[in-house]
């Protein structure tokens, strides 16, 4: 019965029938008197010996997890084994609540309670706890099964530094990554990016719970060991959903012979994976050529920095490529890394122009391509270098060579996206940015990029979402910040955004904070909208993330931004400035 809000729950005893009609016999008093209220109900339970079933229950069941969480493992079986025994015994428990209800258990063994009462009430109850139990355990079931995953897809792991020193971590995770780009040029094969993969290093999670993260069907992980000029690389490859490992082997190489191990291991995934789904051969790869060790060890550390994206580290990577191409003139990954850096460099900075780091980035690709002509980061890194000078069709051309060398290459698809949508073709270039989130969900720029885009096309409170876990997760300094912004600005209005946006130019310093004020006073209608437009208009378009800029936003949300002031006419002036400006990089 429900009254006053609070639920009540009455528990009928057995009646007497004689007392109600006496020429109707009714069973013996003494072992079951009728009872009611909540004490009376937990004197049953302990008569019938629910609450010892139910503790020995629990005892046992505790020892029995435990035993199947540590022999699973051992016994090479797949990682949800462990859950499905968990799952058993929870269900076991309100079955032996509901048998020692019904039966009297006693020393002298099991028999039916003569005398119970509201049996039905128990059962009802007991199926309710299973149910429950059923339900708990189906909902990240069904949840796993219904997210997008495809037998064409693996995630590469950071491999595990097992040499004993942190400074070798660069090295092990380099191998990764180069194990990664080797896949990624694979047609038939979605591989996730570096970004996204690496997200999750040094936390503790299960196979499966990674893979649903990245929607991936195989999960590479592995060790690495230098000692000297000596290398142990241990790789397995495991199947996402079942926990089974699908290949495993280890290799005892000198450096020198370092990128032969990687397209060993590469080769023998795609075996693999041709038994299972088919036509996924890795692309053939060139010969590799023998590769100085100090050079190679630079070109790892100056790899790690350029993923950092941090100005420092954008520096630091430069400093480090520029040494391992002094070390070895002919050494390809130095100039693709040059070309990278520098093609992103004068986004990050104002330390150096977009006119001096891309005609460096330029020289460095061409440097590139003359050793080894198809080298996808070198095309990437002339395509958005191209569209920074305003010839489209050529920055086109390079971006989808790009791509289709690298079909996994989320950096590529991104930059072709961005292109695309500045060419007119926004449907296209938001199915490339969609596709670069696909690749690299963790990626704090692709989700900047794309949420532009989405911004662009008027998808407020998509941008919004779109930015949401990134800018939980943290870190990347302003990276998604302006779209979030922007996007709140125009859904919601100024007293959503005003945390936000008073936090983030706190956060950048350098006097900003008038900025963010001025903006929330002209949209709330007690500033001077016009003359904020003006001064935006007239600061460069550099980072938002420089203190000295003097930039909140950056250059592609200002248009949005002016729009919002309702200066339609400086937001086409700004269109036409930045047009061969490079947008999110």
């Amino acid at each position: 019965a429900v009254g006053d809000g609070r639920e009540r729950r009455r528990f009928l005893a057995v009646h007497n029938r004689s007392s109600h009609n006496p020429a109707v016999p009714g069973p013996p008093s003494s072992p079951a008197q009728p009872f009611s209220g909540s004490m009376s109900f937990l004197s049953e339970l302990k008569r019938r010996n629910v609450f010892k079933v139910g503790g020995a229950y629990l005892v046992v069941a505790w020892v029995v997890i435990q035993v199947a969480d540590t022999v699973a493992p051992q016994l090479g079986l797949p990682e949800w084994a462990a859950g499905f025994v968990t799952l058993l015994v929870l269900l076991g428990f309100p079955l032996a609540v509901v048998l020692a209800w019904i039966f009297d258990v006693t020393p002298e063994g099991i028999r039916p309670d003569a005398t119970a009462t509201g049996n039905k009430r128990v059962i009802v109850a007991g199926l309710i706890m299973a149910a429950a139990v059923i339900v708990g355990y189906w909902r990240p079931w069904s949840a796993q099964a219904g997210a997008t995953t495809d037998a064409h897809s693996i995630a590469v792991l950071p491999f595990v530094n097992m040499s004993g020193d942190p400074d070798q971590e660069y090295f092990s995770d380099g191998i990764s990554e180069e194990i990664l780009n080797v896949l990624a040029r694979t047609p038939e094969l979605r591989v996730a990016a570096r970004t996204s993969s690496f997200a999750f290093k040094d936390q503790d999670l299960e196979v499966p719970q990674i893979a649903r993260a990245l929607q991936v069907g195989m999960v590479l992980e592995g060790s690495v060991r230098q000692q000297g000029e000596r290398v142990r690389i241990t790789a397995q490859l495991i199947d996402a959903e079942t926990g089974f490992h699908l290949w495993s082997e280890t290799y005892d190489r000198n450096l020198e012979d370092i990128f032969a191990v990687q397209d060993e291991i590469a080769r023998a995934i795609g075996e693999e994976l041709q038994v299972r789904v088919g036509g996924a051969a890795p692309a053939e790869a060139a010969a590799p050529a023998e590769v100085d060790a100090a050079a190679y060890d630079l070109y790892l550390r100056g790899l790690a920095l350029w993923q950092s994206r941090s100005v420092q580290g954008l520096f630091d990577a430069i400093d480090a490529f520029e040494r391992a191409a002094e070390i070895a003139p002919d050494f390809t990954r130095a100039y693709k890394g040059l070309a990278l850096v520098y093609s992103v460099l004068a986004d990050y900075t104002p330390r150096i122009s977009h006119e001096e780091a891309f005609a460096r980035g330029r020289d460095a690709a061409e440097r590139a391509l003359a050793l080894e002509p198809d080298q996808p980061e070198a095309f990437a890194a002339l395509g958005t270098i191209a569209t920074a000078d305003g010839r489209k069709e050529t920055a086109l051309a390079l971006l989808e060579r790009a791509v289709a060398l690298s079909p996994s290459f989320a950096t590529a698809h991104q930059w072709l996206g961005t292109l695309l949508m500045t060419v007119g073709r926004p449907g296209d270039g938001l199915a490339e940015l969609e596709r670069a989130s696909t690749l690299d969900p963790q990626s704090a720029v692709m989700a900047d990029n794309h949420a532009d885009l989405l911004l662009s096309l008027g998808r407020y409170d998509e941008a919004v979402d779109r930015c949401a876990e990134p800018l939980a997760r943290g870190g990347n300094g302003s990276q998604c910040r302006g779209a979030d912004l922007l996007g709140r600005l125009h859904e919601s209005g100024p007293e959503d955004a005003r945390p936000g946006l008073e936090a983030w130019a706190a956060e950048i310093g350098g006097g900003l904070e008038w900025q963010a004020e001025a903006l929330l006073a002209a949209l709330e209608g007690r500033g001077d909208g016009r003359a904020l437009a003006r001064h935006l208009i007239s600061l460069p378009l550099l980072s938002s993330s420089d203190a000295e800029s003097g930039v909140l936003f950056g250059n592609f949300e200002l248009p949005s931004l002016l729009v919002l002031l309702g200066e339609n006419e400086l937001a086409l002036q700004v269109l036409e400035r930045g047009a061969t400006a490079p947008y999110g990089q």
